[in-house]
């Protein structure tokens, strides 16, 4: 059986993702600047004591959302890197993955936490830490070797690579604010989002 103390670390562990999972939701809702501890508590459906007892701020909560968000969109990345097939055969399938979890609010939610992160000044100095750090950690950054290995290939239309991502990236987040905004929007599916990067001419990848 359990050690006790183990079985109270799993006590603490669920509270937090608790806490966690409601603050994703105020954030989303309220932005971090409105936010307050109390709002996150309610939504928790807990004491304000208790959130405090847990995390010292909404700035920590926040910054480990935007953590949480930049790790899982880094994670599916080098997924797709680790996909056997072309790079534009990576790319759809990294697409396909995002568009998927979509379906999911949680993961919809963290994209719409990065996007607060990066177009708010009321940030924690160490979110715009994470966010202006270390850049080959950002998804777009991550993806330029894909999106590059696609054009050597003559996959992917001929356009700085970097545009290219950040189109990319933009097309995602959109679609994500969208979804928030309107449960019941149609999400397209990864080959009409990929039609304009793909260099018909080089490439044989083909409409299922």
């Amino acid at each position: 059986m359990p050690r006790k103390s183990e079985l109270n670390q799993e006590l603490r562990d669920a509270r937090k993702e608790q806490i966690l999972k409601a603050a994703l939701i105020v954030f989303a809702r309220r932005g971090m600047v409105a936010t307050k501890i109390s709002d996150i508590a309610k939504e928790a459906g807990l004491s304000h004591g208790l959130v405090y007892h847990y995390f010292n701020s909404k700035e920590e909560i926040f910054s480990l959302l935007v953590k949480k968000a930049a790790n899982s969109s880094i994670e599916i990345i080098q997924q797709a890197n680790a996909f056997k097939g072309t790079p534009l055969e990576k790319l759809r399938w990294m697409t396909e993955q995002i568009l998927n979890s979509f379906v999911d609010s949680e993961h919809t939610l963290l994209f719409l936490i990065m996007i607060q992160a990066s177009t708010s000044d009321a940030i924690p100095a160490e979110v715009k830490e994470l966010l202006t750090g270390d850049q080959s950690l950002s998804p777009v950054m991550c993806t330029l070797p894909i999106i590059a290995a696609g054009q050597e290939k003559g996959e992917i239309i001929s356009a700085n690579p970097v545009t290219l991502a950040v189109t990319y990236y933009a097309f995602i987040q959109g679609l994500a604010i969208n979804k928030i905004q309107w449960p019941e929007c149609p999400i397209p599916d990864a080959n009409l989002l990929l039609k304009i990067f793909i260099n018909e001419k080089g490439s044989s990848y083909h409409h299922e």
